[in-house]
């Protein structure tokens, strides 16, 4: 008898999580699980991606939920449930009110407590499983303990819970419905551990698997850099233009390497905020720098773009552990990350790569470290040609859980 499976997810998008998930399925055994994906919208580059043997359920209701932000908030809110119930919108009020007059980590909060309370208004799932997994972090989380019946509930944790500040007053309780939460780094686990030691016993560091095969098969076809004609030095971040990748940091040293004589472009994969899209796009012209950082916008195959870079940058203000990272290195590519927090450890201390300070001029000195000495990218290169990756087998973590 198969164990019965559902995990919770938000979009099929080209992004980390997304990803790692993906790497999840190539290394589970589907002879022993039966899996049910439960996305709360049909949309994503990624989708055609998922095997043959996952069945695929759409929510038929409140998937925008799972979509909330703090720009469409109130036409999601209107649309999910005051068209339903006018009377609604007098509990939806205090929340606007006070996410309205609060910034930062109070606004955070307040806007995680609305989301919760009003998710307890979405229907249940009949069906019940052995196992349920909210793979896609906090609001699949909270959906998955209080939606979801089953034997076994796992939480995946893909972000330093301590950075940004989380509320621990909504957190904790749901993390203690779970019968473990899975960190995808040491440092993600320390951090989680530290701030929140009542669920220490229940977390369990689960790396997210690559499979270095189908990275370096990928990288052999699809599109690369579409400006075949340019000769300087080809800079790439895979991610999400927001806040929190720091692609704004990288303005100022863009500016500061064409003073100094480099001819290079830095080409960004990934899409975004529209605000911040539009912030970036005012902020390179302002600088004189627009024909140096290029928008690609996404792609299903990222690793012919990484094939063909020279470095591979990482300037995030905060992060988890970044699968991209993960794969430039599985491609030899000298990298430069900020100081986030597993950067020492997916780096080891900077032997295979630059870590910097997450400001301005601590990644102008890293890059400008890379593109003027070429012998020591090629040592960063040599070294990761000489470390073994792959790691199919920390799957058998997740069966130890289940079992």
């Amino acid at each position: 008898m198969k164990t019965k499976m559902l995990v919770v997810g938000i979009t099929m998008n080209c992004a980390g999580t997304e990803k790692s998930f993906l790497g999840f399925l190539s290394a589970l055994d589907f002879e022993r699980y039966d899996v049910t994906l439960l996305l709360a919208k049909e949309e994503g580059l990624l989708l055609d991606q998922i095997p043959a043997n996952v069945k695929v359920q759409i929510m038929e209701k409140y998937g925008d939920m799972f979509l909330l932000s703090a720009k469409n908030a109130m036409k999601t809110m209107f649309d999910c449930f005051v068209k339903e119930n006018p009377l609604s919108l007098f509990e939806i009020f205090p929340y606007f009110v006070k996410t309205l007059f609060t910034k930062g980590e109070k606004r955070a909060a307040h806007a995680t407590k609305m989301w919760v309370h009003f998710m307890q208004k979405m229907p249940e799932i009949k069906e019940e499983y052995d196992v349920a997994v909210a793979y896609w972090g906090d609001r699949t989380m909270f959906y998955m303990c209080d939606k979801v019946k089953a034997k076994k509930k796992i939480a995946w944790l893909h972000f330093d819970y301590a950075n940004p500040p989380r509320d621990d007053s909504v957190y904790l309780p749901y993390f203690k419905k779970c019968d473990n939460v899975v960190t995808v780094s040491k440092l993600v686990d320390d951090s989680l551990k530290n701030k929140l030691p009542e669920i220490a016993e229940r977390t369990v560091m689960m790396e997210n698997i690559t499979s270095p095969k189908q990275i370096w098969d990928l990288a052999l076809v699809g599109d690369t850099f579409p400006d075949t004609h340019f000769t300087g030095k080809r800079i790439l971040t895979v991610g999400r233009i927001s806040d929190q990748k720091g692609l704004d940091l990288v303005v100022p040293v863009l500016k500061r390497l064409r003073e100094d004589g480099f001819d290079l472009r830095w080409y960004v994969l990934g899409d975004g905020e529209p605000d911040y899209k539009q912030y970036m796009s005012e902020l390179l012209t302002s600088n004189g720098v627009a024909d140096m950082m290029i928008f690609l916008g996404t792609t299903q195959n990222p690793y012919s773009y990484l094939r063909d870079c020279d470095i591979y940058a990482q300037p995030s203000r905060h992060e988890g552990k970044p699968i991209a990272v993960e794969e430039a290195k599985i491609m030899y590519k000298p990298i430069l990350a900020s100081h986030y927090l597993s950067a020492p450890e997916q780096l080891e201390d900077g032997e295979l790569g630059v870590i910097c300070e997450i400001d301005s001029d601590s990644i102008y000195e890293g890059i400008k470290r890379m593109l003027s000495d070429e012998s020591f990218c090629d040592k960063l290169s040599e070294t990761l040609k000489s470390r073994k990756f792959g790691n199919d087998s920390e799957i058998e973590k997740f069966y130890k859980m289940v079992e």
